[in-house]
């Protein structure tokens, strides 16, 4: 897919995600020398900056990964060489007004990804800058399509509700599978045949909300029987307000985002 593909990437930030990245990347067909990686070590050594500039000429793509207090220190002494690329942020918190501050550049993405990336199987939600051509975008598209499915968002004032349904999304599913599993032990069942149950019957689920294009609500009403098995679950989850529960914890996330956000954005600026 990538085979052909005639940008050159770099990484600045190297981690479990931009090495999972990468190695997916080149899995995909895209040609090892098209990459690059700098390490988001502050440093003001000149033969090291040299380095780092040589390797940002030759991007077209920069690709950033940095932990918030190494932003402003590894950015700015590179702004020059940054200025004329495409600015893709997998970083959480960050606007595009300071990273387009941060690197002279008009062109930035915001990418909202989620855990499931590292298995290739993950979601990315892009948010972009006004001056992003066409080109740029599918060129983007095509590169994060190789680790899971790509959605663009409207506008950056969904990045924090994005981030609750979306980044924090599987976490909320890892805890019911293990609520569910638990639960299957004690009733008897081994833990990894309950837990292959658990997994299949998610994965079911999804499926089927997929495939029949139904939502979610009315395919509970499709699989229960009046005073059945499954009804006498789902009143559980009713009489406890689950739902109100799912509602506060993301809210939750939503606020938190918020706040990290004007955190980091101001310990930047």
């Amino acid at each position: 897919m990538l085979k052909n593909l005639q940008a050159n990437i770099c990484f600045i930030g190297i981690n479990n995600l931009s090495l999972a990245f990468m190695d997916c990347l080149i899995k995909k067909g895209l040609q090892k020398e098209k990459i690059q990686m700098i390490d988001s070590q502050v440093s003001y050594d000149e033969k090291i900056q040299k380095q780092k500039q040589i390797i940002l000429k030759k991007a077209d793509i920069v690709i950033l990964l940095l932990a918030p207090e190494n932003l402003k220190g590894t950015l700015l002494p590179l702004k020059k060489w940054l200025a004329n690329k495409v600015i893709v942020s997998m970083m959480a918190g960050i606007d595009i007004a300071t990273l387009a501050n941060l690197t002279g550049s008009k062109k930035v993405i915001r990418v909202i990804s989620n855990p499931p990336v590292l298995t290739h199987s993950g979601t990315h939600v892009f948010i972009t800058s006004e001056e992003m051509n066409q080109l740029d975008k599918d060129l983007i598209e095509m590169l994060y399509t190789a680790t899971g499915k790509v959605f663009w968002a409207l506008s950056e004032t969904q990045a924090d509700a994005i981030i609750a349904l979306s980044g924090s999304g599987p976490a909320y599913f890892f805890y019911i599978l293990d609520s569910m599993v638990k639960t299957g032990i004690s009733l008897g069942l081994d833990k990894q045949f309950a837990l292959e149950l658990a997994l299949q019957a998610a994965s079911g689920a999804v499926e089927m909300v997929r495939k029949t294009n139904v939502p979610p609500v009315d395919l509970c009403g499709k699989v229960t029987l009046n005073n059945g098995i499954t009804e006498s679950a789902l009143r559980m989850f009713y009489l406890g307000n689950v739902s109100d529960d799912i509602r506060l914890a993301m809210k939750a996330a939503y606020y938190r985002s918020k706040e990290i956000t004007s955190e980091i954005i101001a310990e930047v600026r």
